[in-house]
């Protein structure tokens, strides 16, 4: 009887370890070059924007490597394809880059994904590869790996707490993420602004990628991002419900001028900013005020709906359903005129 278990038992032995292992290795803070050299490329074509006034000193030791090595008329080059693509659009070009294969090819990884990212970058890889190498990424990655790969590593004390307080907040599973990714990338890229982000898949894996901060690391670095994976499959699933909002966007449209310009974009940022903001208060403990003035900062940028769902949101908690399942309760509780009153009366003071 003891030999016949002897089998048994190591399968359970071999599925244990490897639980454990794929749990341990589900978070992945090793810089990627493909997006080392595709914000490279951004910058030394023509990406000048940053949201706070000073870029990121390694950012300003990159450009300035890459304008005294290339050429006027190459630099002319790969101008004109930045402006063909609409400039600064800082998701496409990460989000692209991670469909490629590792230099110096940069072959194309999926020839039959219909992203709309990737037919407009529609031959990105060809011109990857020739700005690896007039750029002379290989010298700037072996300068710049390990700094970047530091700056990963700071945030992973706080992966894992981070997506608890996610899928506890959301009532789903706990393993919820390790579920549908094969692994979740954390990327901070210097070369981005500060204060952008996105969050994208490709080959099975969640990939979040952070411009660079001002802040001290913590679980705040995953919220965002993360948060949009559970948040948005609930927003598209309720198009009927999501109806309810659509006086709401024009009238958001005044101020985002062509951002978020329906109602499933509106109700997704809206619900992931202010969520995102719950989180950070609770982690750091700061005080209501804080939270509002936190979640006000998001009224401000135009995000409609961050005081409804402020004061809505508490009694979701108090219930035993998930956010899936309260969700039509929770935009039913929505009163359109209320909130159009709420923004006239707000934007009327600012003036």
């Amino acid at each position: 009887m003891m030999k016949s278990l002897i089998p048994v038992l190591t399968v359970i032995l071999v599925l244990s370890c490897s639980r454990r292992t794929n749990n341990k290795d589900f978070f992945i803070f090793e810089p990627d070059i493909r997006l080392f050299t595709s914000y490279s490329f951004m910058n030394a074509a023509g990406y000048d924007h940053d949201w706070l006034d000073d870029m990121h000193p390694l950012r300003i030791e990159v450009r300035s490597f890459l304008d005294s090595i290339l050429s006027a008329e190459y630099k002319a080059k790969i101008s004109q394809y930045y402006s063909e693509l609409g400039g600064g659009n800082f998701y496409g070009y990460g989000a692209s880059a991670l469909h490629l294969g590792y230099p110096p090819q940069f072959e194309v990884l999926c020839d039959t994904c219909k992203y709309e990212y990737l037919d407009k970058f529609d031959g990105y890889d060809s011109i990857l590869r020739d700005f690896y190498i007039e750029a002379q990424i290989e010298k700037l990655w072996s300068l710049y790996r390990d700094q970047l790969e530091l700056t990963n590593l700071k945030y992973k004390p706080f992966a894992e707490i981070a997506l608890k307080q996610i899928t506890d907040y959301c009532k789903v599973d706990s393993d919820f993420y390790q579920k549908i990714a094969g692994n979740m990338h954390y990327q901070e890229i210097p070369l981005m602004s500060h204060w952008t982000a996105f969050f994208t898949e490709a080959d099975d894996d969640y990939w979040i990628v952070r411009g660079p901060s001002t802040g001290d690391p913590g679980p705040d670095g995953f919220y965002h991002e993360s948060l949009h994976r559970i948040i948005n499959p609930i927003v598209e699933k309720n198009q009927s419900i999501n109806q309810k909002i659509q006086e709401l966007v024009p009238l958001s449209q005044e101020k985002l001028a062509g951002n978020y310009n329906n109602e499933v974009y509106l109700l997704c940022e809206s619900f992931v900013r202010t969520i995102d903001k719950v989180l950070r208060a609770r982690y750091h403990e700061y005080p209501d005020s804080m939270l509002y003035e936190m979640v006000e900062d998001e009224y401000k940028l135009v995000h409609i709906l961050c005081f409804f769902l402020l004061e809505n949101l508490p009694e979701y908690e108090r219930c035993d359903l998930t956010l899936e399942e309260y969700y039509p309760k929770l935009i039913s509780n929505l009163n359109i005129k209320h909130e159009i009153n709420r923004w006239e009366v707000y934007w009327a003071k600012q003036e």
